[in-house]
């Protein structure tokens, strides 16, 4: 009963935002195809003080093999980039298809299905944007992107609790004290497996929220959402408080690892001594959702 009330709990949440449908930007336009990264899963860059900076993924990234042949979904005026288009629509949509060679100029109108460009050798997919008045939204949307389907349920792979000291982080037992910080791992199969060297992709969920259920019976926690990727894209400035040390994104034969910050600072003080369990939720766009939890003994 208690899980039943918490899937209802979550479907009110993954209530979608209203988009206008479209189809792929590879053929065919009216099948799902497979994806391997969507909005605001994890990006690394170096900075130019050698730095490694996060940021969001700003779109998905659809496999398809290099030289495949890359469409508009709906009509547009063309901006032509070394390796994009971007194309604008008078409604203030957008739609941008990033490593591609493109076969159509700047300021070209093209009509909905026209040729774009070709997938460039070595990427082995497009990455597809859709902007509405100039912020990224998420394609995978109910209504936008279609058709798509999630056929696989998200998983917690795993809870870990850990000290930050000196900026660095110390994996703690059962028993806490004082503040500590709270991490889980989970990811979501893809719907359709990407081709070698990318099957073993991952994808980030689209909810993660946690919560923390006293062993003696009191009332559990409010849940506490610490990342919604549904509709839009988040700003960087928020990567560090959302992704934990260790997050790393899907490489050709790696697939990548996910680690959300439930709380960096979880002040067991302020809880009665006994024990408490973590749990957690992780749900994709349908509403369905994975679950894990980690009993803990508050010992101040």
């Amino acid at each position: 009963m208690l899980r039943g009330a918490l899937l209802t709990t979550v479907l009110a949440l993954m209530v979608p935002g209203v988009a206008q449908a479209y189809g792929w930007p590879v053929k065919p336009f009216d099948r799902m195809h497979a994806i391997r990264g969507t909005l605001d899963d994890p990006r690394f860059h170096v900075a130019p003080n050698l730095t490694w900076k996060g940021s969001f993924h700003f779109g998905v990234d659809i496999a398809a093999p290099d030289g495949t042949a890359v469409y508009a979904v709906e009509p547009g005026l063309v901006v032509r980039g070394p390796d994009s288009v971007d194309l604008r629509r008078p409604n203030r949509r957008g739609f941008a298809y990033w490593h591609i060679r493109p076969v159509v100029k700047t300021g070209t109108h093209v009509r909905m299905h026209q040729l774009l460009g070709y997938i460039l050798p070595g990427w082995g997919h497009v990455h597809f944007a859709e902007t509405v008045a100039g912020r990224y939204r998420n394609p995978l949307r109910h209504g936008a992107l279609t058709p798509f389907r999630e056929l696989n349920t998200p998983v917690v792979d795993a809870i870990s609790v850990v000290r930050i000291e000196d900026h660095a982080l110390q994996a703690e037992g059962a028993d806490v004290s004082g503040t500590v910080a709270l991490i889980a791992d989970a990811y979501e199969l893809p719907s359709i497996e990407p081709a070698p060297p990318w099957n073993r992709a991952r994808l980030v969920p689209s909810v993660v929220r946690w919560r923390l259920i006293p062993g003696n019976g009191d009332p559990p926690s409010a849940w506490h959402t610490v990342a919604d990727f549904r509709y839009r894209l988040w700003p960087a400035s928020l990567y560090a408080s959302v992704y934990a040390p260790g997050t790393y994104q899907n490489k050709a034969n790696r697939p990548g690892d996910y680690r959300f910050w439930l709380t960096q600072s979880l002040d067991t003080t302020s809880l009665a001594n006994g024990t408490y369990w973590i749990d957690v939720q992780a749900a994709n766009l349908a509403g369905a959702f994975g679950e894990n939890t980690l009993a803990i003994t508050v010992a101040n």
